[in-house]
């Protein structure tokens, strides 16, 4: 069966709690799952794992995953969704801003960053909210290449409102491999390649 399919069917079978104080699982989040690039036996960092969605269907893949937050609600609720979907073993929760308390190096790296360029004022606005000039993904953008084994990936989404510019990142080559098309936006997963030698 191939990946996308096995995908499609892991999100029909997925079960989600959600958590006042956490980002509920919305297009974005389901337009990266839908297109993860994860294979079996990978070992997948998941940044910003909210309610855990993407780090259980990198599990569900047959993946290792560390699954980090800032939030200690989101990473509660992520291991009680972990549990609820039988791969709490697959998957070790963390708390950590980015890379802070990261020292591993990984096959892929996802993301599903805050990416609207206001400041957060609060823990919820925080999972939607980049900073004026997105600065969160820019820092993700900048050290993300650290952290990936020969010929890892990083993966991510990030929408039409978010102040980006591809050319800036010298040590990631990125490229768009979907999109979505909302009201007042459009969504896109980039996937990036670290530049030069591995």
């Amino acid at each position: 069966m191939k990946r996308k399919e096995r995908i499609k069917e892991i999100l029909k079978e997925i079960k989600i709690r959600t958590h006042p104080k956490v980002y509920e699982p919305r297009e974005d989040s389901f337009l990266l799952a839908r297109n993860l690039i994860a294979r079996k036996g990978n070992f997948v960092l998941d940044v910003g794992t909210g309610t855990g969605l993407i780090a259980i269907v990198a599990a569900k893949l047959g993946c290792k995953v560390i699954a980090t937050d800032i939030n200690k609600y989101a990473l509660k609720i992520a291991y009680e969704n972990a549990k609820l979907n039988d791969v709490e073993e697959m998957i070790e929760f963390r708390k950590s801003n980015l890379f802070e308390n990261i020292k591993e190096r990984f096959d892929l790296i996802v993301f599903n960053p805050p990416y609207l360029p206001f400041k957060a004022r609060t823990i919820l606005e925080k999972s939607i909210n980049a900073g004026k000039n997105c600065e969160l993904i820019h820092n993700f953008l900048l050290e993300a290449p650290f952290y990936l084994k020969k010929n890892g990936k990083i993966q991510l989404v990030v929408s039409s409102l978010t102040k980006l510019n591809l050319d800036d990142y010298k040590n990631i080559k990125l490229k768009k491999i979907a999109t979505e098309k909302l009201f007042f936006e459009r969504l896109f997963v980039l996937v990036g390649t670290k530049a030069g030698k591995n």
